[in-house]
Parts: C-alpha cells; structure tokens; sequence
C-alpha cells in the first residue's frame, strides 16, 4: 500500500510533476507538460513503481488547465493521491511553511506576484486550475521563501527608512528554500552529524541560483533576497548590481520601468556577460573553444560564488560543510573545483578525483580537509511531499 503525494511545479511553459511515496520517500510516478500553449506541446510519465515503460502523447496547443487534466489522467487509479502539493517560489511575510490552500492563501500568493513576476501569476494559474478539477483532493501550497523566515532580524531588514519598510513590507525573503532545506539536512545525516552542531553553506546553482548560509539548521542569510533577480547571477536576471544603475537607466536614459525590468530579468546574467547564451553547459563548451564571453560569464559566476562563501564563513565563524546542488552545482566539476580551489584559506581541500567523477550524493574534498565538500542533488518534490505529508497528519 502506498501513502502517496502529487507534488506539482507550474513554470510558463512547463509542467513538472511526481507523485511520491512518503513512507518509502521514492517517486512512483514522475513526468512532465513541456512546451505549454505551443503546436508541439508534448507530455511524458514515467511509472517508477512497476516495470513499465514510459509514455509520450501531444497535447497541441494546450493550455495550463488542459496539461492539468492530462496529468491527473495520467496517474494510475490505484495510486489516487492522498493531497497535492504545490511548489510557490515567494510566500513574502506571509507563510513560514505550507499551508492548506483556501481562498485567503490564494490571495496572499496573489500579493506576491510583484515580488516573483516570472512565478507567481502561473503558480497561482496552475493551483486554480487544479483546485477546479479535483477540489475532493486536499491541495497544499509549498513556498521556496518559508525556510528563510526565521532568520534573523538584522540578516532580514534593509537599510532603508523603516517606515517605508513597515508599510510595503520591504525586507529580505530568501528563495530554493526546500532545496537549501532537504541538501542541508541531507549533508548532517551524510556526515553522521547532528545539523544543529553545523555550519553549512548550500549551493543552489541552476537557472536560478542562491547561496545560503545555514547554521543549526537555521537559515541564517542568503544571496536571493527581494526580487528574484539579486544574489548570483543567473541565466538571465543580473544578480547583485549598484542600484545606481538601476536609477540611471530610468532617470537620465529615459528607460521605463518595464524595460529596466526586461534587462534586469531577461537579458542580463550569463546571457548578458556571454553576448550568447544562458545556458552554463553551452558556455562551458564554448570557453573551451575559446569563447571570450563564455570565459568572462563563467569567470564572473565562480567570483560571485567566492565572495558569498567567503561572506557567509566569516557571519558564521567558520564552516563545516559546502554543498553543492541543482543543475549545475550538481554537474559542473569545473566549475566546483574553479571554486574550491580559491577556498584553502578556509581550510577546504578538494580531491581532484572525487569531485571529477562525482555522482549523486558524494564528498569530493579530501581526507583531511577541515572543511567537507559534498555534492548533493536536491529533491524538492521529496521535501513538499513530506512536508505535506507532515500537515496531513496534523489534519
């Protein structure tokens, strides 16, 4: 008998989505709706829990309620699920963990939707969606922004008139939160160690990325703060700039506020750095064709990484652990030793071996390094369902 969860990930053009066993803590069935709202939208499923093999249709030019649709027809009959939960990048001040999703929760999601422009409003289309098609299934919200709410007060205020702050509620949130959350906790059990006896700093490193420092098992700072667009740079959104920058493009180049919102999220980042792509394994190739742009993107990144580590260490006074995680934190062993290497101050060192044939959940510093580098792929969809899972009960 399986307890099983659908954990649901709405993006602006794909769906992804597993149903997880809780007592196992495997997936049963994973899959996705690639290409939304396109002719060549297609959608895959995997079954994980027989021998099956996968399946593929065309969903042509649906939509997200139609993606929807299919994927609740696509799981088995014997493997109904006991709740669904939602993954929802920015919560604001407003949750500090999943929450049943009624019509208040709908609106504060709703609230956030200028904080998250790119996730938000097709978060919030998914879960009406599903809401309307199956409203017999309890259904969860799970916010990326709820593990840094604790952190405290002075790594969460910003230095600006604090009654400005109090009437819009300017301070620093924090993002990946289940993924800085599952890795953190992964590495304590990896290390036999008891998480509120360490100092980690996780690695959050794909299209979106984020640094966070993690102390007791507390999120104490992190990179990605108010928009999702500061920290490290990304794909395509700037990460930290002087906000000078930002005052020039609008007052004296005439930008409006969407353009500078279209530099700041769509063109800039690795994009912008490389002249060429978004993409880390592209430019990785590139720069070792000798790409100038590819090199300065990936130069820029791996000095974005040092800086935040090194600043993370010293708020803490110390580090134990540094995990690696997501797309290319996971993947890039380049990049990871381009960052290890600048690290020996701290007492890291890296075993060139171990970090060049890593795969899955591995240590990749040496013996006798003081600090340990651990590469861990997250598992976001495992961290809601529990956390869902953990609600049910409390129902």
């Amino acid at each position: 008998m399986y307890n099983s969860i659908l954990v649901i990930n709405c993006g602006s053009t794909t769906i992804k989505f597993q149903l997880v066993d809780t007592k196992r803590e495997a997936a049963l069935v994973k899959g996705s709706v690639d290409r939304i709202g396109r002719p060549d939208c297609t959608a895959k499923v995997a079954y994980l829990y027989k021998d099956e093999p996968s399946a593929a249709c065309a969903l042509q030019n649906a939509g997200h309620r139609e993606a929807l649709e299919w994927v609740f027809n696509a799981l088995p009959e014997e493997l109904k699920p006991a709740a669904v939960g939602h993954r929802v990048v920015h919560g604001g001040s407003f949750f500090d963990r999943a929450v049943q999703i009624d019509e208040g929760v709908l609106e504060k999601i709703g609230a956030c939707s200028p904080l998250a422009p790119l996730h938000n409003p097709i978060q919030l289309e998914g879960i009406r969606a599903s809401l309307a098609l199956h409203p017999e299934i309890p259904q969860f919200a799970s916010f990326d922004t709820a593990f840094h709410q604790n952190k405290p007060e002075l790594n969460s205020i910003v230095p600006l008139p604090q009654d400005l702050c109090a009437a819009y509620g300017y301070r620093k949130f924090g993002f990946h939160g289940e993924s800085h959350r599952y890795v953190s906790r992964r590495a304590a059990q990896l290390l036999s160690r008891d998480i509120r006896d360490l100092r980690l700093i996780t690695c959050h490193l794909g299209g979106g990325s984020s640094i966070t420092a993690v102390h007791g098992g507390v999120a104490v700072d992190t990179s990605a703060t108010y928009g999702t667009f500061t920290g490290l740079p990304m794909g395509s959104r700037s990460g930290d700039i002087d906000a000078g920058i930002i005052l020039d493009l609008i007052m004296e180049k005439g930008k409006s506020a969407q353009e500078v919102y279209d530099i700041l999220y769509r063109r800039s980042g690795l994009l912008g750095l490389s002249g060429i792509s978004a993409d880390m394994a592209e430019l990785e190739r590139l720069e070792a064709e000798g790409h100038q742009g590819a090199h300065l993107a990936r130069e820029y990144y791996t000095y974005s990484l040092i800086k935040y580590i090194g600043a993370f260490a010293a708020l803490m006074q110390g580090l134990d652990g540094l995990v690696f995680t997501a797309g290319i934190g996971e993947h890039d062993a380049a990049l990871r030793e381009r960052v290890c290497s600048k690290l020996a101050w701290i007492g890291l060192r890296l075993d060139a071996e171990r970090n060049r044939k890593a795969q899955g959940e591995t240590i990749i510093s040496a013996g006798d390094s003081a600090v340990v580098a651990l590469v861990i792929p997250t598992n976001e969809e495992l961290a809601i369902a529990l956390e869902v899972q953990e609600l049910l009960g409390a129902t």
